[in-house]
């Protein structure tokens, strides 16, 4: 199985507006199909006053730039008679300042000021986020509440059961409607601040406790045949508990290693990465290209020959592999945690940006018309990155045991690591070279930037 994620509102445009919605991700369906998807991921489709969307206001409504609620169900049945999943981007963790809950909470309306946490005499309303100096606390209107991801996004009350109802409620609906899974926004954040101490905390026990019970949930509704995928960035051991009752987890120390690893020119990293992360697991892990939080593919790795690497040890690997959109085609795009419109830019279609579906819902900066990364560009390209991806992701689909196997044997020199992949019946050894010369490993000689499968 091969996932895609796709930023809606850069994708593809079905209605001449500029902006990508549902019935243009369906009219792309070849174009996934071709790249070897079977499963996509959308970035939040609810309605949003954001253009990321992670803030929402309505769990049970569409961004109307996207389209409709039935637009919604027509993508979903093109996208399954194609033989592909569809799974959805959940943010439980917080909604909109803008949406009902909050806005009756702040006039002091039951039940559902419960449904959000306010300031106590003992909480330090100094503290802030430990990534990024952010305040955790914000004021208005002479209340203050918690919201880890800043003020116009107030995190909810966990701790009131009404509230986990809620969200199961809201997991329900989207799975009666067609979508084949999740994935769960800042899995680790549902209970991340300690009252009782009054200082922000995570609570990987309550976490994982409530995952499992959404993950019930949402099994009893689909009948067991339900896919998830969990945001947990953390050291690996704190991602094997997620991912052990979620199913499956992004794992962002494959990207980490390997970017890192390839731009300081050893395999060190990646080496400590995959004994560590892609052993014998009781869940499924999914490495991947990047993400809307991250610096793009292209950005990091500037060598063409480095981005094909990537790929081959990408499609080597246990677990689900996950391509974020553009990242076949070489997309660039360099990510500030409070400007990220950088990564999420247009998918190029064609070499002049313009044609039928192509979206144009900003101005570009790093993707320009006739840089050589679009759709109709690397098609037409025999050594092209995404020529090359396609190659691979047919190697993917034709060794699909991969989904469930493991890594072994990992060994390495300075430039080649190698390892042995398996599931316990079906096997091989992998060799890639991340140096831009010739290397010789365990008898084996491999040219530049080469990954070879025996």
């Amino acid at each position: 199985m091969i996932g895609y994620e796709i930023f809606v509102r850069s994708f593809a445009d079905s209605n001449d507006d500029g902006i990508g919605d549902f019935l243009g991700i369906a009219s792309k369906v070849d174009y996934l199909k071709r790249l070897g998807v079977d499963l996509v991921w959308l970035t939040p489709h609810f309605k949003s006053p954001s253009y990321h969307g992670y803030d929402i206001i309505d769990y049970f409504d569409t961004n109307a730039s996207f389209g409709s609620i039935e637009d919604f169900k027509k993508m979903v049945q093109v996208l399954h008679e194609n033989g592909i999943k569809l799974v959805i981007d959940l943010p439980l963790n917080h909604v909109s300042d803008r949406h009902h809950w909050f806005k009756a909470a702040m006039r002091g309306e039951k039940p559902y000021v419960d449904y959000f946490l306010w300031a106590q005499p003992h909480f330090n309303l100094k503290e802030k986020r430990h990534w990024d100096e952010e305040l955790l606390w914000h004021e208005r209107n002479g209340k203050v509440y918690y919201g880890v991801f800043g003020g116009s996004s107030p995190d909810l009350n966990y701790d009131n059961p009404e509230v986990v109802e809620k969200a199961l409620e809201i997991l329900t609906y989207w799975l009666q409607l067609g979508v084949d899974g999740f994935r769960f926004d800042a899995a680790k954040h549902i209970y991340d601040y300690d009252t009782k101490e009054g200082k922000f905390r995570y609570d990987h026990d309550k976490n994982v406790a409530f995952w499992k019970l959404v993950m019930d949930r949402a099994r009893e509704v689909k009948g067991g045949d339900v896919f998830a995928v969990t945001e947990v960035w953390d050291d690996p051991e704190i991602v094997d508990r997620y991912a052990t009752t979620i199913g499956c987890s992004f794992n962002f120390y494959f990207t980490e290693a390997i970017r890192e690893s390839m731009q300081h020119g050893a395999v060190y990293k990646i080496v400590d990465c995959f004994q560590r992360t892609l052993t014998k697991k009781p869940y499924r892990p999914s490495n991947f290209t990047g993400n809307h939080d991250m610096h793009r593919l292209a950005s990091v790795l500037q060598n063409e020959d480095q981005r094909k690497v990537f790929f081959g040890l990408l499609m080597t690997t246990p677990g689900i592999p996950f391509i974020y959109y553009g990242d076949e085609l070489g997309m660039r795009g360099v990510y500030d945690s409070t400007f990220t419109e950088d990564v999420i830019e247009p998918l190029p279609w064609y070499a002049s940006l313009s044609g039928e579906g192509q979206t144009f819902w900003k101005a570009v900066r790093f993707n320009r018309a006739f840089s050589g990364v679009s759709v109709e560009e690397q098609l037409s390209r025999d050594d092209s990155l995404l020529k090359t991806a396609i190659e691979w992701t047919n190697f993917r689909k034709s060794n699909s045991w991969l989904t469930n196997a493991w890594v072994q044997d990992v060994t390495h020199n300075t430039f080649v690591v190698a390892y042995t992949v398996t599931d316990g019946e079906n096997g091989f050894r992998v060799y890639a070279n991340i140096a831009g010369h010739s290397e010789s490993f365990e008898g084996i000689t491999l040219k530049p930037y080469e990954v070879r499968v025996l």
